[in-house]
């Protein structure tokens, strides 16, 4: 049928992203008490991952036009 390879499993970092991001804010609240040292680090951490969904979405879409030049190619 098609030679897709199947998508990453970026969705998995969530969890842990989501995590790492309340262990960072709790910290600055409760330690440091103050929130504006949490925020930027989780930031950083969102930003992080959007880019790489964004890489990843690119990624796929080239796989996408190779599969249909591949096919284009093979019909004629």
């Amino acid at each position: 049928m098609s030679d897709r390879s199947p998508p990453p499993n970026s969705r998995r970092w969530l969890p842990v992203i989501a995590l790492l991001s309340v262990l960072i804010i709790g910290y600055a609240l409760i330690i440091a008490g103050q929130i504006l040292l949490g925020l930027i680090p989780v930031l950083g951490l969102v930003l992080l991952y959007l880019v790489w969904r964004f890489v990843v979405a690119v990624e796929e879409i080239a796989d996408a036009h190779q599969r249909l030049a591949a096919h284009q190619e093979r019909q004629e």
